[in-house]
């Protein structure tokens, strides 16, 4: 029996240092996974930290742009806006202009729709030429008469002058 006895006690205490080892085996797989979801949650908070910043990154870019080209805008508009003579009534309504021409119309068609909605189109008059339009040739001045009724001399005269204008050359 005390051969039993002795085998028992060994069976125990092999049975309490296997537990214990498993115990430790244990403590340390917790461990390990501990620090590996530490780990995980920290990465996870700079992938969401990270996607924050460029979507505000994104968001100030865009807005970026938008002024600028509100800014480009304004500086077209106030260059193309002249105070034109035809247009005199419509430096009274530019800020109604302004906003047209905001909303996609060119300086020219956003005058003509603000004025003809306010009933002042009319008081755009259009200058005509009042000689009918214009000649190549300016007229000829001074009395000239028919070739017939030249002389020679007056003939020659005649062609000495067109040949100092350049009218005749003789190559």
């Amino acid at each position: 029996m005390q051969i039993m006895a002795d085998e028992n006690e060994e069976i125990q205490d092999d049975l309490e240092d296997t537990q214990d080892d498993v115990q430790l085996d244990g403590q340390e797989e917790v461990q390990q996974e501990s620090k590996v979801e530490k780990r995980i949650k920290q990465l996870s908070n700079k992938v969401k930290l990270t996607s924050q910043e460029r979507d505000e990154l994104v968001k100030a870019n865009e807005k970026l742009k938008a002024e600028r080209d509100s800014a480009k805008k304004e500086a077209e508009f106030s260059s193309s806006f002249t105070e034109n003579p035809h247009y005199q009534v419509a430096k009274d309504y530019k800020d109604k202009i302004k906003e047209k021409v905001s909303g996609g119309y060119s300086v020219e068609d956003a005058i003509v729709a603000v004025l003809a909605k306010e009933g002042k189109l009319d008081a755009i008059k259009a200058t005509e030429n009042p000689a009918g339009g214009s000649a190549v040739n300016p007229p000829m001045t001074g009395d000239s008469k028919p070739l017939n009724d030249m002389t020679r001399e007056e003939k020659r005269a005649e062609v000495m002058k067109a040949m100092d204008r350049g009218d005749i050359s003789l190559t």
